[in-house]
């Protein structure tokens, strides 16, 4: 008579046991932060109840804020930089738009706007201009800034020469371009730029725009003092300035 055979199971491995709590415990935390995910993209616990904007200066915060309302009651997790975007559409003003939401129910939207260098003047028309030769903004008759002005010319409606005549006045220090009256590029691409009592200051290129600030102040700081100012400051070769 034969003993029937008893197969016995062999203990799981301690290693195979730590793998397999691993997977349990990832699975579960992936489980969870997926329903959590959900939860918040679709819970009107976190939905957006007020829009706040700031930095606005040059663009009109209330009308971005009448444009943005149509988002209050969408959770905040679920409002994108693209979808406030497409709401504010096209501002020329605007350099970027920050958006983060501000708990409990906050959308806040801080606007980045560009940096105004000069006044572009047309006829009636003035427009503030930035750095890279955009119109900004239209100002009413009563809007001052204190920028140089820039007479409309054939060299204005050159978007390159434009670009260039804004580009280096965004070069120059504050000290300085608030004594400038207004700014001219000539057919040589050199900036020239209008001082107080008929005076002139020739920056020249865009080229040591440094050097050029230092010369500059110098020669401003004296203009007062001096009993017989120069009509005419040429800082176009800085490390060789010329007065007459």
């Amino acid at each position: 008579m034969t003993e029937t055979a008893k197969v016995l199971p062999l203990p799981e491995s301690p290693e195979r046991k730590r793998r397999k709590l691993i997977l349990i415990i990832t699975g579960s935390v992936v489980l969870l932060s997926l329903a959590a995910v959900l939860v918040l993209s679709f819970t009107p616990l976190l939905a957006a109840k007020h829009v706040q904007v700031t930095g606005t200066t040059l663009v009109d915060g209330e009308q971005l804020g009448e444009r943005l309302a149509v988002l209050e009651g969408t959770p905040l997790p679920r409002i994108s930089e693209s979808m406030v975007q497409d709401l504010v559409g096209e501002q020329p003003a605007i350099d970027e738009l920050v958006v983060r939401a501000q708990m409990p129910d906050t959308l806040v939207v801080e606007v980045i706007e560009a940096e105004p260098v000069a006044i572009l003047v047309d006829g009636e028309a003035r427009h503030l201009v930035s750095s890279d030769g955009r119109k900004l903004k239209n100002l009413g008759e009563d809007e001052e800034y204190k920028l140089p002005t820039i007479a409309a010319s054939e060299r204005t409606e050159d978007p390159e020469a434009f670009q260039l005549l804004t580009g280096i006045l965004s070069t120059i220090d504050t000290e300085v371009i608030e004594q400038i009256s207004s700014a001219t590029l000539t057919q040589a691409d050199f900036v020239e730029l209008a001082l107080p009592k008929k005076r002139s200051l020739i920056w020249g290129d865009e080229n040591k725009p440094a050097l050029k600030n230092q010369v500059a102040k110098i020669f401003l700081e004296e203009l007062d003092s001096s009993e017989n100012p120069p009509k005419v400051i040429d800082i176009s070769n800085p490390e060789n300035p010329v007065t007459y």
